[in-house]
């Protein structure tokens, strides 16, 4: 058996968390000397004593550990909360990182205003497109992303089926309960439905072409896409441009890395000039 001071090397605690689990009656030593009151502790706590800083680690109080040690959770038990918790963290920290990315973001619009940046807008004429598209309502971005997958896995990859259009009736990615269409470019005149839930189907319709459309392209991830309809918006106040339309946002290139540094999107608006 080991004192307190050697146990806790064993255990790498420290001897006041091993007095205070004792006071609470959270790991008892093994065994206390009546005559000297030197308390002994025995390597095979050693599992006892990690489930409970486990269980710390994942968050719960020590009433809460105190509770799962009166029932014996098992090992796999507590693996399985550290996944969920394993999860819940990972998901913070995308959260963390996509807000600093919009803040890098936007302090780099800043600069760009600040230093009176040229605005890379190009207007050009776009023709009637042929596509099949679905629109509805989305309650965040992650349902138009779970709708993208059901197009990529109900159209085949082959010739035929071109890049993807997605045009913000209201709303828009950072938005709630958004009205979006989602589009993909086919080369035909007419195209049967396509199923791609029991509530959702692409149907094909033609885009009407624009004489004027305003145009900007972004390269990296969604955080930067307000830069490309910032600059769009300053370069129609300037220029005396008005909306026609819904923006399209043209997919050049699907992001594939995770942080969707190497997607590229061009943003096209329908203006007209102010008269």
């Amino acid at each position: 058996m080991f004192t307190v001071g050697e146990f806790s090397q064993v255990a790498q605690v420290s001897k006041r968390l091993l007095r205070y689990y004792d006071e609470i009656g959270l790991l008892k030593p093994l065994h206390t000397d009546r005559f000297t009151g030197y308390r002994y502790y025995s390597a095979e706590q050693l599992p006892q004593l990690n489930r409970i800083l486990a269980l710390k680690d994942l968050g719960l109080s020590l009433e809460q550990i105190q509770v799962i040690l009166d029932n014996k959770v098992s090992t796999d038990e507590i693996q399985g909360m550290l996944l969920l918790k394993k999860a819940e963290i990972e998901q913070q920290l995308q959260g963390e990182l996509q807000r600093i990315r919009n803040i890098e973001s936007r302090l780099q619009s800043i600069r760009n205003a600040e230093a009176h940046r040229t605005l890379d807008v190009v207007v050009k004429q776009i023709p009637t497109q042929p596509v099949l598209s679905v629109r509805t309502i989305i309650e965040d971005f992650s349902v138009g992303m779970m709708i993208y997958g059901q197009i990529m896995k109900a159209l085949p990859q082959k010739t035929g089926y071109g890049l993807f259009i997605v045009l913000w009736h209201t709303g828009g990615f950072f938005e709630r309960d958004s009205d979006v269409e989602i589009c993909r470019m086919v080369d035909a005149q007419s195209h049967l439905p396509v199923p791609l839930t029991d509530d959702l189907q692409l149907r094909f319709r033609e885009l009407p072409a624009v004489q004027t459309m305003a145009t900007f392209v972004i390269k990296g991830s969604l955080e930067n896409m307000h830069v490309g309809y910032s600059a769009i918006g300053t370069w129609a106040e300037v220029n005396h441009y008005r909306f026609l339309d819904a923006p399209r946002e043209v997919l050049l290139n699907f992001p594939q890395l995770p942080d969707g540094s190497d997607g590229i999107i061009e943003i096209q608006f329908p203006v007209e000039p102010v008269r």
